[in-house]
């Protein structure tokens, strides 16, 4: 006799139980979200806000020797021959110095929200810092539309070193953090993982985000929240989304527009070959509410943590921010211009933001070079495909691999969104290419099967 199996069946009553029930998980859940977001940017605004107390007498030595340093160098330097993977951005980091340099002035909670510097007039942001640490030059540029959360840094090093030794500090903990996201990928029994994981930063350079101090925080920042994805997975998508909102949150606090999307993208891609190889991943279907619920959290983070700061800004200086803020975004998308690094116009069409990452990824000296992307790209997936097909397996992770494919597809969204700002950045936007290069290490991985030694076959 076969048993049948019966779906329950529930009276309205029960019925509008259980859906009150649902809101209210929804409810719970979405007022924890943003209680986590009220808690990390809160903790983060006191780290600045403590930053402003330190006095300028006590910064002032060690910041006399990185503005004189910068004021005998150009805004872009190439550090190996013509490559733009090589520039160091001393512009971007004269405004960062100048910035947490003027944070030391004045109300310690208003100059932590109202960022101003000295743009040194015709003679570049680099003589602006110089004469604003020492002369004491007022600021003549608002610059509000960010939190310059690493300003805080900035200053409490600046206790004990110049802006060389903040560069070497920034840089070797990030080589710290991503030993131990490695080290912890290794005692998972993934450490073919942890290998595709510095093969992926290696393929965009990542040694040089040592030349500059705007390079570093999303990656610190990744790399800072990559363990506790690798540890809290198992414990349910609930921890994931919670971490999604701090990395929303605390890269928009600390970044300056540069590679964000890899705080998020980066932990999830790992998470995802992870649960395949372990056999808990599931469908494509059912694990895309999972990626959707994470990005919501992280960009309304991130977005929160903007509009907060535009807000407080209004508040604290009376006038409008959200006009400026609004206003900087739609040159970043549409049109502008930057300090020249080479001869440059606006960008040719809409996909120049994408074509000119990839040039820089594959060691390009222009700003847009067609033939070495194509070249690069043909060269790179003629050996990826001859080792799925000499090293491919029966059972193929159809899910797992088009999962990680539309977490790296989200960087050439963002290229697309802010066309002028990749397209002019490129120099050091093209490093969020490490997502979309660790997709392809990761869905490759997940597809092949390494050969084995002859010594564990005759085991087996």
């Amino acid at each position: 006799m076969v048993a049948i199996h019966r779906a329950p069946c529930y009276t309205k009553n029960e019925s509008k139980l259980r859906e009150a029930g649902a809101i209210k998980r929804h409810i719970f859940s979405a007022v924890r979200l943003v209680a986590i977001f009220a808690a990390t940017l809160f903790g983060l605004w006191l780290l600045l806000f403590c930053s402003t107390l330190i006095p300028n007498a006590a910064l002032r030595s060690n910041m006399e020797r990185s503005a004189l340093s910068y004021a005998q160098r150009e805004g872009f330097e190439f550090t190996q021959g013509d490559r733009l993977n090589a520039v160091a951005d001393h512009y971007a980091d004269a405004i960062w110095l100048n910035i947490a340099w003027n944070m030391g002035i004045g109300n310690p909670l208003v100059s932590s929200i109202q960022t101003e510097y000295y743009d040194g007039g015709e003679l570049g942001e680099n003589a602006g810092l110089y004469y604003t640490v020492t002369e004491g030059t007022a600021p003549n540029t608002d610059y509000t539309r960010y939190w310059h959360g690493t300003a805080a840094f900035i200053r409490i090093l600046h206790l004990f070193t110049d802006v060389e030794g903040v560069k070497r500090i920034g840089f070797v903990s990030f080589l710290l953090l991503t030993a131990v996201s490695a080290g912890l990928l290794i005692k998972l029994r993934h450490g073919d993982l942890a290998v595709l994981l510095v093969l992926a930063l290696a393929f965009v350079q990542i040694w040089n985000i040592r030349l500059s101090m705007e390079y570093q925080p999303a990656f610190l920042v990744a790399f800072a929240l990559l363990p506790f994805y690798l540890l809290l997975e198992k414990r349910g998508n609930r921890c994931l989304t919670s971490l999604s909102v701090i990395g929303g949150a605390a890269v928009a606090f600390f970044d300056f527009l540069t590679t964000e999307t890899v705080v998020l993208l980066l932990p999830l891609i790992l998470v995802i070959a992870i649960r395949s190889r372990e056999n808990r991943l599931g469908s494509f279907r059912e694990n895309l509410p999972l990626l959707i619920r994470c990005a919501a959290g992280w960009c309304g983070a991130y977005a929160g943590t903007f509009a907060l700061k535009w807000l407080s800004a209004s508040l604290v200086t009376g006038t409008n921010a959200f006009a400026s803020a609004l206003s900087a975004a739609e040159v970043r998308m549409l049109g502008g211009s930057i300090p020249e690094i080479a001869a440059s116009d606006l960008p040719e069409h809409f996909f120049s933001g994408i074509f000119a990452n990839l040039t820089v990824l594959f060691g390009g000296t222009a700003r847009l070079d067609y033939t070495r992307v194509f070249l690069g790209l043909a060269l790179t997936f003629l050996v990826l495909f001859s080792l799925w097909y000499l090293l491919r397996t029966k059972e193929t992770q159809p899910a797992a691999s088009a999962l990680v494919f539309c977490l790296g597809g989200v960087v050439f969204l963002r290229f697309l969104f802010l066309n002028n700002h990749s397209y002019l950045h490129e120099f050091f936007v093209y490093r969020a290419l490490v997502s979309p290069v660790m997709a392809v290490f990761t869905a490759l991985r997940m597809n092949v099967s390494l050969p084995r030694s002859k010594k564990r076959r005759r085991k087996t």
